[in-house]
């Protein structure tokens, strides 16, 4: 039966779910600006090691540092790649949840849209009931039965 009691409590269930889905929207949205600061890193990264190609350097030694540190760099955009990699996974599972959480709410939604019609429609019949009871007493009254 519905109550304005039970009204309450799904309003209040209701507000409880919309917080878990601005929570996990906020999630799926650190971990999206996340993944994309891995993508941009990576491809700065690249675009450094492009321009790190067989130069003519004049010296050995600086042509062995820059061999090692292009070498120290694909090591690093090899790492960033995984890392993108487990961010786009925790992205997945993040929008999952997310969308679990939505569900969630829109089922409280409803119920507590159909409690309130319930109830609408539970005073709407008290009202009706009241009214014809007044009318019947009046007419009643009008015939001299009462």
């Amino acid at each position: 039966m519905s109550t304005p009691q039970a009204v309450q409590r799904l309003a209040l269930m209701l507000r409880l779910r919309q917080s878990d889905v601005d929570k996990q929207e906020t999630v799926v949205r650190d971990k999206h600006q996340l993944t994309q600061r891995y993508q941009k890193n990576i491809s700065r990264m690249e675009s450094l090691c492009q321009h790190l190609g067989a130069s003519a350097m004049p010296h050995p030694a600086l042509a062995i540092n820059a061999s090692a540190f292009k070498h120290s760099l694909l090591n690093l955009i090899t790492l960033q790649k995984q890392d993108l990699a487990l961010g786009d996974a925790d992205l997945a599972v993040a929008r999952k949840d997310l969308l679990a959480a939505v569900a969630r709410r829109e089922v409280m939604d409803k119920l507590g849209e159909q409690e309130r019609i319930a109830l609408q429609k539970l005073r709407e019949r008290a009202l009706q009931k009241l009214s014809d009871e007044t009318a019947t007493q009046a007419y009643l009254r009008r015939r001299g039965l009462v």
